[in-house]
């Protein structure tokens, strides 16, 4: 059976909560605003904003991350509306001239592999524009820590207030947290364990942190991150649409697997 790269329930999910979150922030004015993705992976996400009018750059240390969202994005990079910078944004002090910075930066699901969360806020901050906006999302929950978290190279999971507070500390203003994917994301939680725990992905366990960490954005996990082709017929916006809109009724809770902060920096 071969299987292709599908969004699951929890991409759809997420992904919808970061087009409202900016929405709200930026009230439609895609056309030319500019973003930086910190650990880019795949870059679907990037791929999303650019379709929208976005303008930007992917960060990402891995090189398999990188190759395939240079091919994921290879029209907007043709067309000079998005770049791709090889390089550890940890190490690296100069990814990008500091006099053109960015409207918007975000990073999803690398804070919590990383042991400096305030040198990596900082990092963050050097990117963005006086008055533009931070973007972060990261694992939530740490009573559900659990065997994906020890294969894809996690260091910690965030309650709500955490990464609120983790935020406010990193001098970023106006910090909202979200709770993304309640509730069909905590009833597959169990179920995308075991999916793991049956896949190649179990020999990670005895990868470095590193190691983990590079392949954690390009994972093919048969019936988690890939899918035989007719699951397109289930897995889209139309038919997942009622579980869009219901997970907006538990943002504002500590229930989600998943949490999304934005904060704006200080003009």
């Amino acid at each position: 059976m071969k299987f292709v790269k599908i969004d699951p329930p929890g991409t759809f999910c997420f992904n919808e909560a970061v087009m409202e979150v900016l929405q709200k922030k930026f009230g439609g004015r895609e056309s030319g605003t500019t973003f930086i993705e910190v650990g880019c992976g795949n870059g679907e996400l990037s791929k999303i904003l650019c379709a929208k009018g976005y303008r930007g750059a992917g960060i990402d240390f891995s090189e398999q991350a990188i190759e395939v969202a240079q091919k994921n994005l290879e029209a907007f990079i043709e067309s000079g509306n998005y770049r791709l910078i090889h390089a550890d944004f940890m190490e690296e002090k100069e990814l990008v001239d500091w006099n053109h910075r960015a409207d918007l930066v975000f990073s999803m699901m690398v804070m919590e592999h990383v042991d400096d969360e305030a040198l990596f806020i900082g990092n963050l901050l050097r990117l963005v524009k006086p008055g533009g906006y931070c973007l972060l999302a990261v694992p939530g929950r740490k009573d559900c820590w659990g065997y994906e978290d020890e294969t894809v190279g996690h260091l910690r999971r965030y309650e709500r207030n955490d990464l609120k507070q983790v935020m406010e500390k990193g001098r970023l203003t106006q910090v909202e947290v979200w709770s993304v994917g309640v509730p069909v994301v905590n009833l597959l939680y169990g179920i995308g364990n075991f999916l793991i725990k049956r896949s190649d992905d179990r020999k990670k366990l005895d990868w470095s942190s590193r190691e983990q960490t590079e392949t954690s954005g390009v994972r093919e996990v048969p019936f988690k991150t890939v899918f035989p082709s007719f699951f397109k017929l289930i897995l889209n916006r139309v038919t997942l649409y009622p579980i869009l809109v219901l997970q907006r009724l538990f943002y504002n809770t500590n229930l989600g697997l998943t949490m999304l902060g934005i904060g704006r920096v200080k003009e």
